[in-house]
Parts: structure tokens; C-alpha cells; sequence
């Protein structure tokens, strides 16, 4: 039996789907990994190991296959990734027929909007904002300079250990970030976000831990505290500002769809910072849509 193989790769995870000619779809997940960081053989090998999970064994033929991936920003990307895909393919599966790639972030769109315009702000692992406009045109923007919340945090703690927050107001999220990594000052802190092989004293910090302070910056973003609005203020800014180019391009207002593990993961904590985006992008009337199904069901997958 042939199957149709749709993939949509993210920073945090990738699913990897096979979709049987009768309409039968099986999902493997596999960790994610971003072109940009870990490259086009990295990011091939996770995906045929989702494969393989699914093939159990067994001989996979395909009649087909999209991959949405994360790192494809500009057309020259899927140029220089299918020749690989292309190979392998070939290697792996005798097939040579014809292949698809794609922004993840278009999955995401195409699953979230039935209406147009629609729109999409993907912040996981990297942040990626799109739109499709109602004539099915796509546009894609995508930001370099902030990759993700914990990075970010490091300018903002280093600003609260020197007394440099705005305002000059003490932060109790500070606080509350400072007990959860156990560090007695700003100092400590700071060092192990900052940790590298020559600062033996500080211990990195675990990525889980790091990922336990997200609420704490919704929480306190929502309350004003100096440290959490200088940190998430950057984003918000940001991400209005391209929200707001891209209205233009679609022309109206429409559908916003809000995916990404930063904002499935909290979608109650993260309402306000929500909120503040489309408020400062402008839109009055949109309708929210927080992605809680892959799009890998009803995007990749024909």
C-alpha cells in the first residue's frame, strides 16, 4: 500500500503523518528541530525516525509528500533543502515523484482560518508571523533578532541587577524567577543564564526550569511589573508592528490565529499579552483562534 507522507516540523516538535490511499491517517511525533540551527541532514533523520515508528517495521511506499518545515523563509530555502530530501527519499523509500515545502507557519494558517483574511503569530521556539489574504495569497514575516522569551530575558535580568529597570521600581517577578532557580541575587541569576565552560561556579539552568518561568512573565506582563513589561513589551511591539504590515497586504481585518508552544501551552495566562498585540496592531474586530489540533491533519495532509 502507498501512502501520502505530510510533515509538519516545528522548533518543539514534528509530526510526521502518513495518510493510506483509503484515507487512514497514522501520527508519529518526534522532537523538533529548526533548519537554520540543526541543518537539512538533522532535521531529515528525525523525520524519517517518525516514519519509521509508524512503518513498525514493515516497507513504507509513497505516493506523495509536503513538508511544512520551520527555517523555510525564503524560496531559495526549499531550493536548497530538496536536493537532499530528494536523495533520500529516493534511498529510503524508491520514491521520485513530486514533493512540496513550505513554512510551517502556513499549516498552521491554512488550518486556523476557514474564513479570509486570516492571520497567524507562531511563538515557540523561534516566533513567526504570516497572513493570507481572500484571494489565497500568502505572506511571510519572520523575525531573527528575538528568538524566544528566554533569550530576551537575559537583557532584562541584566538590567534589573544593575538597577536599570524603567521606572527604577523593584520587580517581584524577579523575585518569584530568582526562587524558582534557587539563586540568592540578580548576580547569581544572571550567571546561570550566562552560564558557559570557563564559569564553573554556575551551574546552567535546565531548560524545563527556564520554561517554568513563562507564566510568570504572563502574569506579571498583565500587572505591570517593570521587569515583565520591559522583556514582553519587546515582543509585543514587534509583533504589532508585522501584524500591522500585514493587515495591510490582506486589506481587513479577519481571523487571528495564535500557535506555537507559548501560547498553547498557557492560553488563559497568555489573554492579556494577547490582547495588547492586536491592540496595538490596530485590529478592532478580529475574531482569536488558539490552535489546539497539528495542522498536520487538515493542512499538510491533501
Amino acid at each position: 500500500m502507498k501512502y501520502f507522507l505530510g510533515v509538519d516540523s516545528g522548533g518543539t516538535k514534528i509530526a510526521v503523518a502518513l495518510r493510506s490511499g483509503g484515507g487512514a491517517v497514522r501520527v508519529a511525533r518526534v522532537p523538533g528541530a529548526n533548519l537554520e540551527v540543526k541543518g537539512v541532514p538533522a532535521v531529515y533523520a528525525l523525520i524519517k525516525q517518525g516514519v519509521d515508528q509508524l512503518a513498525r517495521g514493515k516497507k513504507i511506499e509513497l505516493s506523495g509528500a509536503r513538508f511544512c518545515l520551520c527555517g523555510i523563509d525564503f524560496p531559495r530555502d526549499a531550493e536548497m533543502v530538496e536536493p537532499y530530501f530528494r536523495q533520500r527519499l529516493q534511498r529510503d523509500f524508491g520514491y521520485t515523484g513530486a514533493m512540496s515545502f513550505e513554512n510551517d507557519a502556513f499549516a498552521a494558517l491554512r488550518a486556523g482560518t476557514a474564513d479570509r483574511p486570516g492571520f497567524i503569530i507562531s511563538l515557540g521556539t523561534g516566533f513567526t508571523i504570516a497572513a493570507i489574504d481572500a484571494r489565497g495569497r500568502e505572506r511571510l514575516v519572520c523575525d531573527y533578532q528575538v528568538k524566544n522569551l528566554l533569550n530576551t530575558m537575559v537583557l532584562g535580568v541584566s538590567s534589573a541587577a544593575h538597577g536599570l529597570l524603567p521606572g527604577g521600581k523593584p520587580s517581584r517577578l524577579m523575585g518569584e524567577i530568582m526562587t524558582l532557580a534557587r539563586c540568592k541575587t540578580p548576580y547569581d541569576l544572571l550567571a546561570r543564564l550566562w552560564a558557559c565552560d570557563f564559569r564553573k561556579y554556575a551551574k546552567p539552568l535546565p531548560q524545563e526550569l527556564k520554561f517554568k518561568f513563562v507564566p510568570l512573565f504572563y502574569k506579571y506582563y498583565a500587572k505591570g511589573d517593570p521587569l515583565a513589561v520591559m522583556i514582553m513589551g519587546e515582543y509585543v511591539e514587534r509583533i504589532a508592528r508585522a501584524l500591522s504590515a500585514l493587515k495591510k497586504f490582506a486589506g481587513s481585518e479577519g481571523t487571528v490565529v495564535f500557535s506555537g508552544s507559548f501560547f498553547i501551552k498557557y492560553p488563559k495566562e497568555s489573554a492579556f499579552f494577547r490582547r495588547e498585540i492586536l491592540r496595538r496592531a490596530g485590529f478592532r474586530r478580529a475574531r482569536q483562534v488558539t490552535l489546539d489540533r497539528e495542522p498536520v491533519y487538515g493542512a499538510v495532509l491533501p
